[in-house]
């Protein structure tokens, strides 16, 4: 059984090496030595733990004591992070967070979602309704497109 729940301050630690891992295999080649340094940069504890302080909510994706995917959410209408296991790609765990914060975000009268989706991720937030908002952009190496998801009234 799959449980979704809020990360806890002082357990920054524990999604670290899933988000690496995922990033490391499927996206980092597409990325500059520059991108990836920045997004190593993004994942470290103490930025995750400063982000978590500031406007960032985060929720994982459990089964047991396995933490096998997070999404991170920023000024509760900007999805900053959403990564799975590898393992555990496609058994639907995206889904299931990304549904989980589109939930939560509807009860709190969000309208809107956005995304700067990574190259590798497109297919995956097109096949949830989210649009492009323009062109890929790079910026400090590191490439995305934005995209956006309007939530039902």
């Amino acid at each position: 059984m799959i449980e979704i729940r809020q990360l806890m301050a002082g357990e920054e630690k524990s999604i670290v090496p899933l988000i690496r891992e995922a990033f490391d295999t499927h996206i980092s080649v597409s990325y500059s030595a520059q991108g990836v340094i920045e997004f190593y940069k993004y994942i470290d504890v103490a930025a995750i733990r400063k982000r978590m302080q500031e406007n960032h909510e985060i929720y994982i994706a459990s089964s047991g004591q396995a933490v096998i995917g997070i999404i991170e959410l920023r000024n509760n209408n900007h999805i900053s992070l959403l990564f799975v296991k590898n393992e555990h790609k496609g058994t639907g765990i995206g889904k299931i967070l990304l549904q989980h914060a589109v939930d939560q975000l509807a009860q709190d009268g969000i309208r809107q979602i956005t995304v700067n989706s990574s190259p590798n991720s497109i297919g995956f937030y097109t096949s949830q309704g989210f649009v492009p908002l323009g062109a890929e952009e790079v910026t400090q190496g590191i490439r995305s497109l934005s995209m956006k998801l309007d939530l039902a009234d």
